[in-house]
């Protein structure tokens, strides 16, 4: 488990998969990521982020509101097709309160200092102004823009050099 001033995170178990299921059911989560999600292929996410976490001893955290105890959304790193990724969903009630900000800086720490990685990634739509705008706020390059999912996507980046740079 990690915690921070506001939230907790820790791996996912299975108590938790009804709610994180919802967030794959949500239109406004799912808005620039693919849209709503079918059952089936929600069971086999979850089953793909547990397989992850054996394989890997890491992956994508359940996010808990400390104070509530309720599950906010999601938050990690995980092994994509060309590096080490950052992702997050967080349901909208949680959007703009600092929450999604306070849980990538926590999981990007996890990155360069516990898994000693060089480098995280991140990509998200272009049209998802919210969202990159976001990933600059904390201090991640925008290094190009491909097409992929059917969309037009930002590519983010962060080393750990840049993030020790950045702490000082």
């Amino acid at each position: 488990m990690i915690e921070t001033r506001q939230l907790s995170l820790c791996r996912p178990i299975v108590e938790d998969y009804q709610i994180l299921s919802e967030l794959w059911k949500n239109k406004r989560v799912r808005q620039f990521l693919g849209g709503v999600v079918a059952d089936e292929e929600i069971n086999k996410k979850l089953i793909a982020i547990q397989k992850h976490w054996d394989q890997h001893d890491f992956g994508l955290f359940s996010v808990c509101n400390k104070n509530s105890k309720e599950i906010i959304g999601m938050c990690g790193l995980y092994c994509s097709e060309s590096n080490i990724e950052l992702s997050y969903m967080l349901f909208p009630e949680y959007w703009g309160k600092g929450m999604a900000v306070e849980a990538i800086l926590v999981c990007i720490c996890y990155g360069f200092e516990i898994l000693k990685l060089e480098e995280i990634i991140a990509i998200t739509q272009e049209a998802n102004r919210s969202s990159w705008k976001l990933l600059e706020k904390i201090g991640m390059r925008h290094i190009e823009t491909i097409s992929k999912f059917n969309a037009i996507q930002r590519v983010y980046n962060l080393t750990k050099t840049e993030q020790l740079i950045s702490a000082k």
